[in-house]
């Protein structure tokens, strides 16, 4: 009996000696943990405790310093937080935390990449599966799959004051605490945070061969559904999908710890999922996110088959204000079943964005659409969502088999952003079977965007099926740029079919862009059904660019129909380019009723294209009418002469003009017959000799102003230049025996002249009488033409 209580007080005090020194060498330990051993954690009052104080590495307190941002909008570093200084207090404050590097955009937004300091530093943890009892990973470094820790029976501020507790409860904790669920701990801390950017912190930690959801599991210790502030949370980039799951994983829980603990929230709108390695989604993983969620990312993850319960939430996300779904990068979708369920969801649901592979979109185009009873179907705005990344061989196919689902908005956004897609065939298709589609703006916009594909076989049809569509502009649109698009048989249908399209603006781009639609049958036809369409610019408009469609009969037309067309302008253009429609008829009337339109610029242009049209008689009238100016007058001189011989003397003066003004020889002294005197002034003579005319120069006797004296002087001109043929004239002498001197003869052809005369000398007073003041003249002459310049 002594013996045995012996041994009973021997084991208790064995197992008392153990436990004080296992208490004993917990608090030697944490009190080291400050100052030499940072993978423990210190026993302090949470919010003034600092990171380093907790064990986390000095880079990555760095990155989220550098990368997280108050509630001011500054980052920790700005406002002069420390890695020395930053408690978990200071975390509790952030509005972003942040593990990864940050950019701020231009436009506001961040890009967000993996921070190398953090990823390699929990790459570096050990989460070698030991034997932990209900928690599969229990290492130094982590605890994993402890479903106390994931669902938040377990708050952070308990893992923090006073370390990890074991899973069988009570006052026991893993010693030494282990990291890891340190940093989580810290990260659920930031309860006012509204941004969560974890990218990339688990890239670099690899799958372990004897613990397949290692990613998720430790991605399950985030407590999403407890942080209730939280609104954008990026999980991009870390290996998620790699995962096993279900009964393939040696953690059968992880994933669904991971799916509703982190993935289940109430405030999230912004979820980030992208480049995580997802091949599916199941029908689970997406299940906890409310229905506030707007933007789901997915990109980059090459995911074929999505279930059918993940259909609300594509939906949710892609019909909210500005939301969007992302699942760029999935291009072996399969696009049928319960994929398509869930794409359609998206894209019926009116979503402001659902970004697909062209392929995916596509496939699904071609799956959904061309077939009309495919299940599901897709709406017109989810059809106009996709339009376009369409291909022309998709939406011939469509046109084809289910026109009707080719909608007006949905060919507006073909035409304003996938034109290329489209073709003259399947308009033209389109237009023989759903005509209803196709509006002036997509015609304008199609024309605009990809020419070829509005041809005659285009207009034609739309133009018996939905004659509203061609108007003004969209006719103005396909006649600027789709060369061949219109005819003359065709713009004589649109005259009586639409007459409305016909306007100053649309004739003014047919014939400018599509001059040959413009027959001389279709002008006529526009003068007398429409003369509304005939203004100055357009009449200028035809002129120019098919200025054979115009007579003088439509002329005369337009004259009484669209005056206002006929103007001075209008008319040049006219005479420019068919100044027969100008005959003398014509422009006799017109000058009458229109005096101001035929200018000096008309006439001069008539006289080079059309000169037998200026008769003696007509031009008389034009003279008459003020419409004649020197230059008018010398084109006609140059083209047809014999016009010139009604003019009155005024205007035959106007063939030649004399620069020079008056030339004066001052007071002189004469002391005898060869005595000199020079005028220092030049004479300059420009105008035009018409074939077999001359021009000559004369000079009058000198006399005075009562006529009582003269006397005849001999007159010299020095260097004598014609500037206009760029040659040297004999010097010029008027004696008193001949005082004329031709320059020209019977001009061989009309021929301009510019005639510059240098310093006139006077010689030979015989006659002259002291004291008198005497002047001269000296006159050019071509032919019966004079014009004088007084001495």
């Amino acid at each position: 009996m002594v013996n045995a209580r012996l041994n009973k007080r021997r084991l208790r005090a064995v197992v008392a000696f153990l436990t004080l020194i296992g208490l004993g060498f917990g608090g030697v330990v944490g009190y080291e943990a400050t100052i030499a051993q940072p993978n423990q954690v210190v026993r302090a009052d949470t919010a003034s405790t600092t990171l380093l104080q907790l064990g986390i590495p000095k880079a990555v307190i760095q990155t989220m310093l550098d990368n997280s941002l108050m509630s001011d909008g500054r980052t920790p570093t700005a406002a002069g937080e420390t890695v020395n200084t930053f408690t978990v207090g200071d975390v509790q404050k952030l509005k972003t935390l942040s593990l990864a590097t940050r950019t701020k955009n231009t436009d506001g937004t961040y890009t967000s990449k993996a921070n190398s300091n953090v990823a390699d530093w929990l790459g570096s943890l050990d989460y070698t599966s030991t034997t932990g009892g209900a928690s599969p990973v229990v290492t130094n470094d982590v605890v994993l799959g402890a479903d106390y820790l994931s669902t938040g029976q377990t708050a952070a501020s308990t893992i923090l004051d006073q370390g990890v507790p074991k899973w069988s409860g009570g006052d026991q904790y893993y010693t030494p605490t282990p990291i890891l669920n340190v940093l989580m701990a810290v990260i659920n801390s930031a309860t006012n945070a509204t941004t969560l950017d974890l990218t990339g912190m688990l890239s670099k930690v690899p799958t372990q061969s004897a613990y397949s959801t290692v990613h998720m599991a430790t991605m399950a210790l985030v407590q999403t559904n407890k942080l209730t502030n939280l609104k954008t949370f990026n999980l991009g980039g870390n290996r998620l999908g790699s995962d096993q799951q279900g009964s393939a994983a040696i953690d059968g829980s992880a994933y669904y710890l991971f799916r509703s603990n982190t993935l289940t929230s109430n405030s999230v709108t912004d979820l980030d999922l992208s480049n995580n390695d997802f091949t599916t989604l199941d029908g689970n993983i997406l299940s906890g996110i409310g229905s506030q969620i707007s933007a789901l990312n997915l990109g980059g993850n090459n995911i074929t088959s999505i279930d059918y319960n993940n259909g609300s939430v594509f939906s949710n996300a892609s019909k909210s204000d500005g939301g969007s779904v992302n699942l760029a990068g999935s291009e072996n979708l399969n696009v049928s079943g319960n994929t398509a369920y869930v794409i359609a969801s998206a894209l019926n649901s009116g979503g402001a964005s659902l970004t697909l592979d062209d392929k995916t979109a596509n496939d699904l185009a071609t799956n959904q659409l061309a077939s009309q009873s495919a299940w599901p179907g897709v709406s017109s705005a989810g059809f106009q969502s996709i339009a376009p990344q369409l291909s022309g061989n998709t939406v011939t196919t469509i046109v084809s088999q289910n026109a009707t689902a080719v909608t007006s908005n949905v060919l507006q956004t073909l035409a304003t952003t996938n034109a290329d897609a489209l073709s003259a065939d399947t308009l033209t298709s389109l237009a023989d079977k759903n005509a209803n589609a196709i509006t002036a703006d997509a015609l304008s916009s199609i024309a605009a965007n990809n020419a070829t594909a509005i041809d005659d076989k285009v207009v034609s049809s739309v133009l018996a099926n939905k004659p509203t569509a061609i108007t003004s502009d969209s006719l103005s649109a396909i006649a600027q740029n789709s060369a061949g698009a219109l005819t003359s048989n065709l713009v004589s249908s649109i005259l009586e079919k639409q007459p409305d399209a016909i306007t100053s603006d649309s004739l003014s781009a047919i014939a400018s862009g599509s001059s040959d639609a413009l027959s001389p049958a279709v002008v006529a036809q526009v003068v007398n059904s429409n003369p509304t369409a005939i203004t100055a610019d357009s009449l200028s408009a035809i002129a120019k660019g098919n200025g054979a469609a115009l007579s003088a009969d439509v002329l005369a037309t337009v004259a009484k129909t669209s005056p206002d067309a006929i103007t001075s302008t209008s008319l040049a253009a006219v005479a420019a380019n068919n100044a027969d429609a100008l005959d003398a008829t014509t422009l006799a009337t017109i000058a009458k009723t229109h005096p101001d339109a035929i200018d000096a610029t008309v006439i001069a242009t008539v006289a080079t294209q059309n000169p037998a049209t200026l008769t003696p008689d007509l031009v008389t009238k034009l003279a008459d009418a003020g419409a004649l100016d020197a230059t008018a007058l010398k084109t006609i001189a140059v083209n047809n002469p014999a016009a010139l011989t009604g003019l009155s003397d005024d205007d035959k003066e106007k063939v030649i003009a004399a620069a020079g003004g008056n030339i004066g020889f001052g007071q002189v002294n004469l002391g005898g017959t060869d005595d000199v005197i020079t005028s220092p002034t030049a004479i300059e003579v420009a105008g035009t000799i018409p074939k077999s005319w001359s021009l000559a120069v004369s000079a009058t006797p000198w006399q005075t102003a009562d006529g009582q004296h003269q006397f005849q002087p001999t007159l010299t001109f020095g260097t004598v230049q014609d500037k206009a043929n760029n040659k040297a004239l004999d010097a010029i002498q008027l004696t008193s025996d001949g005082r004329t001197k031709v320059l020209v003869g019977n001009a061989t052809a009309a021929q301009t002249f510019d005639v510059q005369m240098g310093s006139i000398q006077m010689t030979h007073f015989d006659g002259a009488v002291a004291g008198q003041a005497y002047t001269g003249t000296i006159n050019w002459q071509l032919s019966n033409t004079q014009s004088a310049t007084q001495q």
